[in-house]
């Protein structure tokens, strides 16, 4: 942007290829005029105080010329803004790229997918959302909305003795009231055997023994 007197001429300066490559990716604003200016114009540019700006110079920010012996930094306007650019891309990356890393690793350690919700929060969200996610179960809990896992194994491991104890009695019951054949006995006893030998691949199928809860020994409690 320019205020119609004429610019200033530059200083002639040599530009090496890496700098003429920022330069080209990262171009001075259409509507702005380049321009020399010494530390604290610069400063005010990019609004920074003159102690950054001689910090930028030490870290390798383009100068126009030297200072020193009572001659002041004279420093491009255009080199500067595409050496800043730069610097803040290059940030920018290590920043989505550590983040990237970041979320793995937790993955990794949640056993979860990268893409999980669970791999994108940090150690003290994680710990908020479980506190609140008991917080819900406790209120579920007292409306009776959500019962107790070991209520439902007990009452499992009830129904199972009771299936079990009856299938097991089945063959002298059978053999009693309808006079069964040492054979017939025989076959309802594999029957029932079958049943219960189906049960319990059923339940291991289900994986029942990996949830997050105490062992209940199903296999043991359920069946023979």
């Amino acid at each position: 942007m320019t205020d119609g007197t004429e610019a200033p001429p530059l200083l002639d300066v040599a530009v090496d290829d890496d700098l003429l490559k920022l330069l080209r990716k990262y171009p001075l604003p259409a509507k702005l005029a380049d321009t020399d200016m010494n530390q604290e114009e610069i400063g005010q540019a990019f609004d920074v105080s003159v102690n950054t700006v001689s910090k930028w110079i030490r870290e390798g920010m383009p100068v126009a010329q030297v200072g020193g012996n009572g001659r002041a930094y004279v420093l491009r306007l255009s080199h500067c803004w595409a050496w800043r650019r730069s610097i803040e891309a290059d940030s920018a990356a290590r920043t989505k790229h550590n983040e990237n890393q970041i979320s793995m690793l937790r993955a990794e350690l949640l056993g979860v997918e990268i893409d999980s919700q669970a791999a994108q929060l940090s150690a003290r969200e994680r710990r908020e959302l479980a506190e609140a996610d008991m917080r819900w179960s406790e209120a579920q809990r007292k409306r009776r909305q959500l019962v107790p896992l070991t209520d439902v194994l007990d009452l499992l491991e009830a129904l199972g003795r009771i299936v079990r104890n009856g299938i097991e009695a089945m063959p002298d019951r059978l053999e009693r009231e309808l006079d069964l054949t040492p054979a017939q006995v025989a076959a309802v006893k594999r029957a029932g055997d079958d049943m219960l030998t189906t049960w319990a691949d059923e339940i291991d199928e289900a994986e029942l023994r990996e949830r997050d809860v105490a062992d209940a020994e199903l296999g043991a409690s359920l069946m023979i």
